[in-house]
């Protein structure tokens, strides 16, 4: 049976945790407990004592992390949980400005629910839908990402991608599949590109690797 995962971002406002966990209307099977600034771990400290005897906890520190970090963080948990058949739900009620950006970015791009509190009770954030990419786009970043998150031109990308290949037909044909992609993928910020003498340099962005670790 699928169990409701809680991600909580804790600040300074520990009764409005509490409250918006009562009010969403939905149980709580197991709580992740998020923190960013050193003077939130004993408000996360004193959460985790009032859930745990009721379910599972677990605190995360973010200390010093930026929100990509932090996003690529909540991104491999959430994957974990989800492919175990688990909804997780995302509490931004009491989250500081790079938890709030990073609890957002990773909803929409696992297409997760966020809420918060609003006036007396929590209700779910509306986010805007997140695009989806085929699974040949994902394998590009996957790789880019493998590599280091540069690969210092189309040739070698191709390579990585195909493997070589002596007929120039294919070969004409490979490069422009893999250079629509690209345009695609950089467009969305996915990766960005970079002429460096006749080859064009292919890098991984933050974003994109956040599209990995939860896709590839």
């Amino acid at each position: 049976m699928p169990e409701f995962v809680h991600v909580i971002a804790v600040d300074s406002n520990q009764n409005a945790v509490l409250e918006s966990v009562k009010t969403i209307g939905y149980p709580i099977h197991r709580a992740y407990i998020v923190y960013r600034k050193k003077e939130a771990s004993k408000i996360a400290e004193n959460l985790e004592d009032i859930l745990k005897s009721l379910v599972e906890t677990k605190i995360l520190n973010f200390e010093d992390k930026n929100v990509f970090e932090i996003t690529w963080g909540l991104l491999r948990l959430m994957r974990e949980e989800m492919e175990k058949g688990n909804e997780v739900l995302l509490n931004m009620s009491d989250a500081d400005k790079n938890l709030a950006v990073a609890f957002l970015l990773s909803a929409q791009v696992s297409r997760a629910r966020v809420y918060m509190m609003l006036d007396s009770k929590a209700e779910f954030v509306q986010t805007p839908p997140a695009k989806t990419y085929n699974q040949e786009r994902i394998r590009i970043l996957k790789i880019l990402s493998e590599e280091g998150g540069v690969v210092e031109s189309i040739n070698r990308l191709i390579e990585l991608l195909e493997g070589r290949t002596e007929d120039q037909k294919k070969y004409m044909a490979q490069r422009a599949k893999i250079t629509y992609h690209l345009n695609e993928l950089a467009e969305d910020n996915l990766v960005v590109t970079q002429r460096k003498g006749k080859n064009l340099k292919v890098m991984l962005t933050e974003l994109g690797k956040a599209y990995v670790i939860m896709f590839g």
